[in-house]
């Protein structure tokens, strides 16, 4: 992911979703971008001071995983 990709992403956590990560806790996200988007859901949340897996609202967790999802998917390439 690009930094304005992510940057994007972080905007849309945090005015969508209520994620709202600043200063070292977003810079981590720009240094050691997570891979997928559930390693990059779990992290979120940890920034947040959240555990993923003992988080109960389900469709929160699935809205960040494909709020990520969307911006990790690859580009299709101009022909």
């Amino acid at each position: 992911m690009t930094e304005a990709q992510i940057d994007d992403l972080l905007h849309e956590l945090c005015v969508d979703l209520g994620f709202c990560l600043h200063g070292e806790a977003a810079e981590q996200f720009y240094e050691n971008t997570p891979a997928d988007p559930e390693s990059f859901a779990r992290a979120v949340f940890a920034a947040d001071g959240l555990d993923f897996d003992s988080e109960t609202r389900d469709g929160l967790k699935q809205a960040v995983k494909n709020r990520v999802a969307k911006y990790m998917r690859p580009t299709e390439p101009n022909p």
